[in-house]
This record gives structure tokens, sequence and C-alpha cells, in this order.
């Protein structure tokens, strides 16, 4: 009931939108309640939050052979199928004895939240890696203790994206690794993190040879091996390309494979679909002109901004001042907007904002 009233309380939060994928912490209560709640939401658990768990569950009880375990445990974390998964850890289970395990049976019972060969097609966009895991690991101690309250964490985390959106410097000068056209036509569009990701795949992608299937389809190849075979499906009609890895529907990356089969169709451009909103340079909310012409009052959105920053800080102080800010904001807000419903409308608008769509 606890995490039932808190999913509720999200998804009206969100206007009744679940979300494709949801991250959280390896909690039993919390799994039952997002299949109640949000049965269509993909409930993943990062690998970096159950490497934490299994130093801490089974380094005293393994003793010398924690690292061999540990081993095992890697390799089921790079498995790409479910029917390798499931062959190696009951190897494991055998090798290790770990039958009547409390803490192997809570694993075991998560592993489609958890293991990759289970999430891979989940939408991820690489928020499931040990990077972003530490990193946002790391941003939360910064700011987040035991007796911070969740008015001051959520001031202190729009305190903190309102500086680095302020501080941020100009977008560096990105190099292009090859002459090929898709990555010149990316570098226009990506951001550099992306687009450093882009090039390492676009140069791989290199290394790999391609047969054309009877049904338009392609099976690419590594020229070592060192890769097993993938299936990528071409689609003409309306350029879909869809690969075995399920690298784009994970990380909304296109993958070598499928860059490859762009090459080897003559692509200089990737269509504009596979250059998802969130990996691009633009900011998700595009400030732009009706008219074409900028106005000079454009400046109150930051000034507005700064003033209402500056009067949560001081509200937030006690219970009183916070009290009494809202009391009177909310009649000063409903006279503005009172008057200002009354104002004669003028041609064109002064700036339209729009919220572009997730990727």
């Amino acid at each position: 009931m606890f995490f039932l009233l808190r999913i509720q309380t999200f998804v009206r939060f969100m206007r009744g939108n679940c979300p494709q994928t949801i991250l959280t912490d390896l909690d039993p209560g919390l799994r039952d309640a997002i299949q109640t709640d949000l049965p269509a939401t993909k409930h993943v658990i990062s690998v970096w939050n159950i490497l934490s768990k299994v130093y801490s569950w089974f380094f005293q009880p393994l003793g010398s052979r924690f690292a061999e375990f540990k081993s095992e445990f890697d390799t089921l974390c790079r498995l790409e199928t479910t029917e390798e998964f499931e062959l190696q850890w009951n190897q494991m289970i055998s090798v290790f004895r770990f039958n009547a395990d409390k803490h192997i049976v809570l694993l075991y019972s998560f592993r489609s939240s958890w293991a990759p060969s289970y999430t891979r097609g989940y939408l991820l966009a690489r928020m499931a890696t040990t990077v972003y895991s530490k990193s946002v690991d790391g941003f939360l101690k910064g700011i987040f203790n035991a007796q911070t309250c969740l008015r001051s964490f959520f001031e202190q985390v729009s305190i903190s994206a309102n500086f680095q959106n302020q501080a941020r410097p100009e977008m560096q000068y990105m190099y292009t690794k090859t002459c090929i056209p898709i990555e010149e036509h990316a570098r226009s569009i990506l951001t550099p993190f992306v687009f450093n990701e882009f090039q390492h795949e676009l140069a791989l992608s290199m290394q790999y040879a391609t047969s054309e299937m009877a049904n338009g389809s392609y099976i690419v190849r590594h020229f070592k091996k060192m890769d097993g075979e993938r299936l990528v499906i071409w689609v003409p009609e309306d350029e879909q390309i869809h690969c075995s890895c399920k690298e784009f529907e994970s990380s909304g990356l296109l993958c070598r494979h499928a860059l490859r089969v762009f090459i080897v169709k003559n692509y200089f451009q990737l269509p504009e679909k596979y250059y998802l909103n969130r990996w691009r340079r633009e900011s998700s909310l595009v400030f732009y002109e009706e008219n074409g012409t900028q106005h000079s009052n454009d400046d109150w959105i930051p000034e507005f901004q700064c003033l209402m920053e500056n009067l949560f800080a001081e509200s937030s102080i006690t219970r009183e001042r916070s009290d009494y800010a809202r009391s009177e904001l909310t009649k000063q807000v409903a006279r503005i907007l009172n008057e200002v419903g009354n104002m004669p409308e003028a041609e064109g608008v002064a700036m339209d904002v729009t919220l572009s769509p997730n990727g």
C-alpha cells in the first residue's frame, strides 16, 4: 500500500501518462506496486545497483571464492539470450551450492528486471549503465543527507539544473574521424557525448561484411568473427531498420550493424527518425518567434524564474513563511490572471514555447 499510493500520486503528477520504462532499486514491494499500477511499464533495476548488493551479500560467505563467483556473475551480465542466462545461472548455482540461499532466490525472482538478456530492447537511453549510475549517485550525495526534507531536495535539484544551464559553455567543436557523409551530417545534429558514441559505432561498422538475403534483409558479420552475426531487417518503404542486437531500441542510438547497412545502401544522411530528440543539440524546450522578429521583453522569462527561485528559497525556511507565501501568491496570481484576461489581444504572440516530445 505504501508504494501503491506513491505510484498513483506519480501518475497523477504526470497527468496520467505512464512511463515507457522505469528504473528503481531492488524492492519486492515496489515491484508489486509497479506491476499493479503500471502494468504496461517496463521495470528495470540497474546492474550497478545489483552488483553493489552482490558484494555485500556474498563477499563474506564465499571468502576466497568470491572472485571466482564475481567472474561468473559478470559473465551472466554479458549474455544476450534468456536461454543462455538460464543455463549459466543453473551452472553457477550448482558450482557454488546456492540452492537455498535467500539472496540468490531474490535475485532470480527479479531476473527479468536486471539481467541484460531480459531487459535488452527496453528503452533505457544509457541510464542503466554504470557510468550513469555513479554520476547520479555522486550528484545526489552532494545535495542530500539524512536531514534533507523533500522540499529542500527539489529546490537543490532545480538550482543545480539552472546553474548548469546558465553556465553551459559554447558547444565545443567536434572533429570527424572518417570521410563518411553520414558522420558529417550527424555532427550537426547530435550532442558531443552522443556524437562520440555514434562515431565509435560508425568506425566499427567498417569492420563488418554484409550478405543480402532474398527478402532484402542482411546478415552482418565481423571480419574476424569477433562478434556473432546479426540479422538486420530492412524495410525500404518507410526506411525502417531493425537489428537483432536491439541497440537502437535500448539506447536510442543506431548500432554498428545497422549503420553498415545504411552505408551499403549508399545513404549520405540517416533518416531524421533515427535522431531522437533527447540526443539532439537543441534544447527540449524550443523557443521561437511566430513572426521571426525578436521582442525586447523576452528577458522577462529569466527574470521571472529568478524571482520565483528567491521567493521559494525564502519561504521554505519555516512553515509560517511557506503558508503566508502560498496564500498571498495564490491571491495575487488570481488577480493578475483576471487583469491579463481583460486586456485587448494584439496581433501575433510575443513568444511561443513548445515542448518537444521525448525521444
